[in-house]
């Protein structure tokens, strides 16, 4: 069969593919089925992977300043031209539109509802869903209009083979020259908090430690952030422009992981880091909750010195201990065995 997988268009992903979505993708190929992902991007492009086929849809820069309605349109073209046999979708923008063509076309459809609105469990579109999924932290919301078969509880994962500490890359930390090397991947935008890594890395650097931050990421703050962190060691990459091996490769290298993010974009950049066996700041309390080896991670206030405070004493604990942490605390969270389950649950559908 020919899966389709629709990713959000809402905001600006920090990881788009998640290696999740790599995962099931190589698990749906595995089985004999296509896989195509529906990604936003600034033009109309198809790329061939190793796990799929992704398929840009415009939403950026022109088409966002045109509103949020043509988005979903363009969904819908993308799909009517693919003509999948099942249909996921993980987009609070255009869930209820494509929820509509599923049922029209009739597609089995399946709901990801982790990083839906509040309110998403009263919403009457889910009826249009064969299933609906979400983490453990939504279950206490279960929407009262669907039955209890149609809902399911699957967690985040992370592909711990492409996710590694053996892409540690000792030439590639040697072009730093610091000391300290920390990563934050997350969309550019406002919700993003990337000034906050900002921030601690400019307190760090007046404390007189030898510090270089990366931030990995896309939005439309690149250039504000930029001006913000001039003077400082800031570098920024293009999230668009690393495959996941490359992006495994710095989260390898680096020494800590500045989780910024909140809800599921957070969750997925911690699970990635750790597995990569660099330990994790989660800063907030918007977070999905990971129980953390001692020393793989920690939680910390949304405050640059706090921020800075967490990282000098971890810097206390053994590298090689504090590795190990990270990537046993990432263990759990294998998603093979999870896209597997994906693969029954699609061949069991009607």
């Amino acid at each position: 069969m020919h899966i389709a997988h629709v990713t959000s268009f809402y905001s600006v992903s920090a990881l788009s593919p998640s290696s999740a979505v790599r995962a099931r993708g190589i698990a749906y190929r595995a089985a004999g089925h296509e896989f195509s992902v529906i990604v936003p991007g600034s033009v109309s492009s198809v790329t061939w992977t190793e796990f799929g086929t992704v398929i840009s849809v415009p939403a950026h820069s022109a088409a966002l300043r045109r509103g949020f309605v043509p988005i979903p349109f363009a969904i819908r073209r993308a799909l009517e031209r693919l003509a999948p046999d099942r249909l996921e979708v993980a987009d609070r923008l255009s869930f209820r539109q494509l929820g509509n063509w599923a049922r029209d076309n009739q597609v089995p459809a399946l709901l990801f509802a982790d990083g839906m609105a509040a309110g998403w469990a009263s919403d009457p579109a889910l009826t249009n869903f064969e299933r609906i999924i979400c983490g453990p932290q939504n279950t206490a919301h279960s929407p009262e209009q669907v039955s209890v078969e149609t809902l399911m509880t699957i967690r985040a994962g992370v592909d711990l083979e492409i996710f590694t500490p053996l892409r540690h890359n000792a030439a590639l930390r040697d072009t730093s020259g610091a000391d300290l090397i920390l990563v934050c991947a997350a969309p550019l935008t406002a919700s993003g908090s990337v000034s906050l890594a900002i921030e601690s890395v400019r307190t760090l650097t007046a404390e007189n430690h030898d510090v270089h931050l990366v931030v990995i990421g896309d939005g439309p703050l690149r250039h504000r952030l930029e001006r913000s962190a001039q003077g400082i060691p800031v570098q920024f990459l293009s999230a668009a422009d690393l495959s996941l091996a490359e992006r495994s490769e710095v989260f390898a290298t680096a020494d800590f992981a500045l989780v910024t993010a909140s809800g599921i974009v957070g969750h997925e950049v911690a699970l990635e880091a750790l597995a990569s066996g660099t330990p994790a700041v989660m800063i907030g309390s918007d977070h999905h909750h990971i129980d953390f080896c001692a020393g793989g991670g920690i939680n910390s206030q949304a405050d640059p010195e706090h921020i800075a405070a967490a990282v000098t004493a971890f810097q206390s604990e053994p590298v090689e201990v504090r590795r190990r942490a990270a990537r046993d605390t990432a263990l759990p969270f294998d998603a093979m065995p999870l896209a597997r389950a994906m693969v029954e649950l699609h061949e069991s559908l009607s």
